[in-house]
């Protein structure tokens, strides 16, 4: 039989080149829509639109849409209609929130720009457009030249419709994963001898009995349950139960390697980080969404490159993974945190229409509360890595396809947002090899909210173990505030990266200090 760590990180090394050698060969590439096409008037109107994971979606998007731009213009003729595996100049600065030297209009997913000899008949016919025509949740407005584009308005068309789509994605996931976590607590005998967390597994066990850790298959669960009713919602626009679906499949090994390990106890972490990168390559090749700019210069001319934006995302994808499974240490942390980052993420995709997103998010934020009614503050059943590692999947993988879909979203943002559990497993890496000479993977009781319940919250009560539940749960309270805080501020700023840049570097900055400081204090 294998060991825990028989796989060596030479290995891992290798898996990570396959993986990303596998996701370059199977990803499609992305396709743009283009129409273009001239008016009565000899305005030049060109539609450029947001990539499709691939030319066949392209090809029948584009089967729609000039359908639904001559009727709006029965008058035009259509000189271009095409699938652009890239673009040019001119439509990269189109799709970007630049001014442009001729009017446009911004749809939620696209741009209209309208070129004319005469600047005053473009913009007078750009005007009459933006009169006349919908944009599907959004109220569309003429943009002069020379003039900053914002993001649309949004109006809601279907807006009860919309609301009771997600009201029933998240109760429905919240009762599914609610009852899951029943019936593991209904039949703990039946598998307690494999599903059990004991007391004594290891440095980093602060609880008072031996718990079930398979908590996330509830997780698991109640995303299943929310396909079936993202399919009813959806029967006239499938492409997001496609995606729904999608996102599914690509969760399934990373899942299944966390389950395993809950079950066996005998999967190590570089095993595991090997499950994660599956999933990532698996995300690309269906998803096709990757982390291709972080607002810094240099770096987002490497992520130009296909091969170097893959190895990044799945690299990205992999680390969220493992760090979420590091904070999941204390009743509810790991859970709260991810709710907390949940809803932000879910209020940016709101801003600008990524329905994809939206519900996905509300799904998992739904699976989490119906799980936390369990796991806070009494501890009675845990997530394990199964649920940690999905978790931090599902996280970084909401948060790569809300920034590739959507190019006014900051990457800062998102990086705001995961920056304490990156953090923590960067600074704990650092401290392991560096400070205290041992290798990086090997466990300890040092991390942050290892320090905050041995410094602060047990104090006097340390030998009274009666108590060790209670204290156990507060610590979640502590990392949930400044959490909390964190995301309401940068939903703020979500499309600025220069603000969203130093508040995140302070944020590392201010961890290391409060970090030194608990270090600091007396047991």
């Amino acid at each position: 039989m294998l060991s825990k760590n028989s796989l060596s990180y030479p290995i891992l090394i290798a898996g990570f080149i396959a993986t990303t050698l596998l996701a370059l060969s199977l990803r499609p590439t992305p396709h743009h829509a283009f129409i273009s096409m001239t008016n009565a008037n000899k305005v030049a109107i060109s539609y450029v639109w947001q990539a499709d994971i691939s030319k066949q979606n392209c090809q029948e998007k584009l089967g729609v849409l000039d359908e639904v731009v001559l009727e709006h213009c029965p008058d035009c003729v259509i000189q271009q209609q095409l699938c652009l595996a890239s673009l040019n100049d001119q439509q990269k600065t189109w799709l970007s929130s630049q001014a442009l030297p001729s009017p446009s209009i911004r749809l939620h997913d696209g741009v209209v720009a309208y070129q004319a000899a005469d600047a005053t008949v473009a913009l007078r016919t750009c005007q009459e457009d933006a009169l006349v025509q919908s944009d599907f949740r959004h109220r569309l407005n003429c943009l002069p030249s020379d003039t900053l584009r914002p993001m649309l308005d949004t109006q809601h068309y279907n807006f009860w419709q919309d609301l009771a789509e997600m009201a029933l994605l998240l109760i429905s996931a919240g009762l599914i994963s609610w009852f899951i976590c029943y019936l593991i607590l209904r039949y703990e005998s039946l598998h307690a001898q494999y599903s059990h967390d004991h007391t004594h597994a290891g440095i980093q066990k602060f609880h008072a009995q031996a718990t079930p850790r398979i908590g996330g298959i509830a997780l698991f669960a109640g995303l299943l349950a929310s396909v079936a009713i993202e399919i009813v919602f959806n029967i006239v626009n499938p492409s997001n139960n496609i995606g729904f679906a999608y996102f599914i499949i690509a969760s399934a090994p990373v899942f299944l390697g966390g389950i395993i390990e809950d079950v066996t106890k005998n999967v190590g972490v570089a095993q595991r980080l090997l499950f994660s990168m599956v999933s990532a390559a698996i995300a690309i090749w269906l998803l096709g969404a990757l982390i291709n700019r972080i607002d810094i210069g240099p770096i987002d001319g490497l992520l130009l490159s296909a091969p170097m934006a893959i190895a990044f995302t799945i690299l990205g994808i992999s680390g969220v993974c493992h760090a979420m499974n590091i904070i999941d240490g204390y009743h509810g942390l790991s859970a709260g945190y991810a709710s907390i980052a949940l809803v932000a993420l879910i209020a940016v995709a709101f801003q600008v229409n990524d329905h994809l997103v939206i519900a996905i998010g509300v799904a998992l934020l739904g699976s989490l509360l119906g799980f936390l009614r369990w796991n806070w503050p009494h501890g009675k059943i845990f997530m394990g890595d199964g649920g940690a590692y999905l978790l931090g999947f599902s996280l970084a993988e909401l948060a790569i396809l809300l920034l590739y879909r959507n190019p006014s979203v900051s990457p800062w943002f998102t990086a705001s947002l995961m920056a304490y559990p990156i953090v923590e497993t960067l600074y704990s890496m650092f401290r392991r090899k560096v400070i205290a000479k041992t290798k990086t993977g090997l466990p300890d009781d040092q991390h942050m909210h290892q320090l905050i319940f041995s410094k602060i919250i047990r104090g006097h009560a340390k030998n009274r173990p009666e108590q060790l539940n209670h204290h156990n749960s507060r610590v979640a309270l502590y990392i949930w505030l400044p959490a909390a805080i964190n995301a309401a501020v940068v939903s703020l700023f979500w499309s600025n990266s220069a603000i969203l840049m130093p508040l995140t570097l302070a944020g590392c900055v201010l961890y290391v200090l409060v970090y030194r400081k608990l270090l600091s204090l007396p047991d």
